[in-house]
């Protein structure tokens, strides 16, 4: 590779992208923000990807509004940045969707870009096998593959950081919920990255019955360091939370 190649590249995954909000897809469903100025080949192959994940969600919520439930269906959707890099690009998405049968839905769903190679993260580079446990796949509302975590230590983290935020009777009833549905195994979970925490996000569906105890968990840098995550997720993590806390 040329040098000066190559120094646009380093530099590409080194700062920050900026990014622009497309349009919505359809009114109430929001478009994935783009890289606004595509500085390589990488962030070229992001744009491409989520312009297809716009695609897919307009297809899901066309069949959903003019589906064959009991009454008219509704599909809104939310897109937020969670991390613009360096090193990643991390997108969460809120679904809440309605499409005419005995119950809405609401989920979020999660992907994470690597700014070198365009393509979604491999975790089993960046989190140890303690973390990553059984890696999966899961669908989204749209129905677009997300790669799932499912580890019993994963999800000790995640019941040791779980907080409810109600009064004690719901803290209480929200924590035997988890407990249950982990008692089985490892329940697999979805993760993103935080620039405004610095630290890795993770969350798992629960049925319509439980769903309203389901709560995001932080595992702060320190517990990723100690887990033995990679020094380039760490490193990562704190330069975007430094330049959040700046901001």
């Amino acid at each position: 590779m040329p040098l000066a190649t190559l120094v646009a590249a380093v530099i590409a995954v080194a700062a920050p992208v900026r990014v622009a909000v497309p349009p919505p897809v359809r009114p109430g469903i929001a478009a994935y923000p783009r890289i606004a100025v595509p500085a390589d080949d990488a962030q070229r192959r992001i744009n491409a990807a989520v312009l297809r994940l716009d695609a897919r969600v307009r297809t899901a919520a066309r069949a959903c509004l003019t589906g064959t439930g009991t009454h008219p269906g509704d599909w809104q959707r939310e897109v937020n940045v969670t991390m613009r890099g360096p090193e990643f690009l991390s997108y969460l998405t809120s679904d809440d969707v309605d499409c005419g049968g005995a119950h809405p839905n609401t989920a979020l769903a999660a992907i994470v870009y690597d700014l070198r190679s365009g393509a979604p993260v491999d975790w089993t580079t960046l989190l140890p096998t303690s973390l990553t446990g059984r890696l999966g796949l899961i669908d989204g509302e749209d129905e677009v593959k997300m790669v799932t975590l499912a580890s019993p230590r994963l999800n000790a983290l995640y019941r040791a950081g779980y907080d409810h935020g109600g009064d004690a009777a719901e803290e209480k009833e929200c924590r035997t919920v988890i407990a249950d549905e982990m008692r089985s195994g490892p329940v697999p979970m979805i993760a993103w990255l935080d620039a405004k925490a610095g630290e890795l996000a993770v969350q798992f569906d629960l049925s319509h019955a439980e769903e309203a105890c389901a709560e995001t968990v932080m595992i702060p840098a320190a517990t990723l360091r100690r887990e033995g995550a990679s020094l380039r997720l760490l490193d990562a993590l704190a330069a975007a939370h430094a330049r959040r806390d700046a901001s």
